[in-house]
């Protein structure tokens, strides 16, 4: 498991979180704790235009205080790690900063996109991947 080791406490992982949405123009962020979920909500503009995001992970649940801890430690590095590269790769031009984000956006039912599609994803690929290796589309 990634950072499952890592003693950087919760609030400077959410510190860097927004520091950095905020130094890409985003225009507000709040942090969401309803254990077992950590994540954050944050505007952020694409295009001109402003998108409510959300990006939330589950944490495993543990024994103890101690470990229960330690999770949140880790969960909330690899949320910092997530968005960063997000921005990294969108900067440097190697990918779509939309692209990317696209599952996290709210749409006006309150969902995320991808809260929307996952659902129903297995539908929408079923026998595809058999499709593209025998180029037949029957």
């Amino acid at each position: 498991m990634a950072y499952e080791n890592t003693s950087v406490p919760v609030p400077r992982s959410q510190e860097k979180i927004r520091k950095l949405i905020l130094s890409h123009g985003g225009t507000g962020i709040a942090f969401v704790s309803q254990p077992p979920k950590e994540g954050f909500e944050s505007q952020v503009i694409l295009e001109g235009k402003v998108y409510h995001v959300r990006i939330v992970a589950v944490c495993a649940t543990q024994v103890n205080t101690k470990k229960q801890e330690q999770e949140e430690r880790r969960v909330w590095r690899v949320l910092y790690h997530h968005i960063k590269a997000i921005y990294e790769a969108s900067n440097t031009g190697v990918l779509e900063f939309r692209e990317m984000m696209m599952p996290y956006i709210v749409t006006s039912s309150g969902k995320t996109i991808a809260d929307h599609i996952l659902p129903n994803l297995h539908k929408a690929v079923d026998g595809y991947s058999m499709k593209l290796l025998t180029g037949k589309d029957d």
